[in-house]
């Protein structure tokens, strides 16, 4: 019933959206404090698997590769695997006037792009030695039983004095030995 002139005398209606509001904002204050007491609680009894795995992570060494050998303790084998007759005569003849023995000259059983650098495992500073003799620096290394150039259609000749000494320099580097990067246990 109303009142002529005092309008609708029924009480006034309640929007629910402050409701809603008040309703996320506590939702966002549980899982905050959720969150934060999951990661207190683990903190509190010691259950940081990050100090766990950094302390059990062995240090590894670097591997580091030997000094190159000298010419004359090294025994390598040419082979010509391009179609220009003479080649491995050639390279391996250069090669002997460089200290080099020679072990054997011939023809690769087939035709390779690029020059290719054979030799044992136990010949690695053999190998390194002959590779700074080549121009071509991207030379594949493969492991066999006696240090062998497969000559391929890469190779333009051996390279100069002073740039197997700049080969050599940085072999040498390579292998020196530096400090160990893991820290040391006396104690």
């Amino acid at each position: 019933m109303t009142v002529l002139g005092r309008g609708d005398l029924s009480p006034a209606r309640h929007h629910r959206r402050h409701g809603r509001r008040w309703w996320w904002l506590l939702l966002l204050l549980v899982a905050t404090l959720a969150v934060g007491g999951w990661f207190g609680w683990r903190a509190w009894r010691g259950d940081n698997t990050s100090t766990v795995r950094t302390s059990t992570t062995p240090c590894v060494q670097p591997v580091r590769p030997p000094a190159p050998a000298t010419p004359s303790a090294v025994h390598v084998r040419v082979l010509n695997s391009t179609k220009r007759a003479g080649l491995a005569h050639d390279v391996a003849a250069q090669l002997r006037r460089r200290g080099f023995r020679i072990a054997g000259v011939g023809n690769a059983p087939h035709v390779v792009a690029a020059t290719v650098v054979q030799h044992s495992a136990s010949d690695r500073a053999a190998a390194l030695a002959v590779t700074e003799q080549l121009r071509a620096a991207n030379a594949t290394v493969v492991q066999v039983r006696i240090v062998t150039i497969i000559i391929g259609r890469d190779f333009h000749g051996l390279a100069s004095k002073e740039l197997v000494a700049t080969h050599r320099a940085a072999d040498l580097r390579n292998a020196s030995a530096s400090p160990s990067p893991c820290p040391s246990s006396s104690g």
